[in-house]
């Protein structure tokens, strides 16, 4: 049973301005981390390797999160940190992480206000990052409905079978995840004043990360994309439930 609610994962502080990483490896430019593509990499020539932001002023943040890397097979850890000063005297450690796999990841910490913010990469080797984020999630106020189903699988790709019928095997693409998020009697007010201009600023067009219980399934992080729309049926007057269709591919 999910202890925590949904988060949807979009905002981002190294869209607040041009990052800046520390070294960049020829073909690997450092603005892939941020074009939520997970065939475009960074990669750097050395470590202890970062990547840097201004923001301009003080911008919140309470997850870091990177997707698409081989952060574990390159026996790396990544910090998150925050400072006042572009790093000179003021360098504050947030949060880090050593993966135990090349899954993406997902780290949460109490929320903090910086206008400098960096992910700093230590190890043995320099690794490949495709997707790269520290930002405020977006928290859900509901847990989803009944129905959700967090671990099917569809595979895509092409099933062989002999002249008469009898299997010979597939070849597998990929295995596609794709569910209806339902979520029962949000508030008018919220819709209109968080989920309305998420879905315009981001949601809509761009991917996003979706994670359904980061505390107790935290390997469970899906990249979707949102279907063409989504339903706000009223119920009980004051309430709606919301209906999204989201659509990834299993890591």
């Amino acid at each position: 049973m999910a202890t925590a609610f949904p988060k949807l994962l979009y905002d981002n502080r190294l869209d607040d301005a041009t990052p800046v990483a520390s070294s960049t490896a020829a073909g690997y430019a450092v603005a892939s981390v941020r074009d939520w593509r997970p065939y475009t990499w960074w990669k750097p020539t050395s470590l202890p390797a970062t990547i840097t932001v201004d923001c301009g002023s003080s911008k919140a943040a309470d997850y870091f999160a990177v997707y698409g890397h081989d952060l574990f097979s390159r026996g790396c850890t990544v910090e998150c940190r925050s400072s006042t000063d572009n790093f000179a005297a003021n360098d504050v450690l947030v949060a880090g992480k050593t993966p135990t796999n090349d899954k993406p990841f997902v780290t949460e910490f109490s929320s903090v206000s910086s206008r400098y913010w960096r992910l700093r990469i230590t190890g043995s080797a320099a690794p490949v990052i495709a997707i790269a984020a520290i930002g405020a999630a977006l928290v859900m106020p509901r847990r989803l409905s009944l129905g959700f189903d967090p671990t099917m699988r569809r595979v895509q790709g092409q099933t062989n079978r002999s002249e008469d019928g009898h299997p010979l095997g597939r070849v597998i693409h990929f295995e596609q995840w794709d569910q209806e998020l339902s979520f029962g009697q949000i508030t008018w007010s919220w819709i209109r004043s968080t989920w309305v201009p998420a879905w315009q600023a981001h949601l809509r067009s761009e991917p996003f990360l979706f994670g359904w219980d980061l505390t107790d399934n935290p390997s469970e992080v899906y990249l979707v994309q949102a279907g063409d729309g989504y339903d706000t049926p009223t119920v009980l007057g004051s309430y709606t439930d919301l209906r999204l269709r989201v659509t990834g591919v299993v890591p």
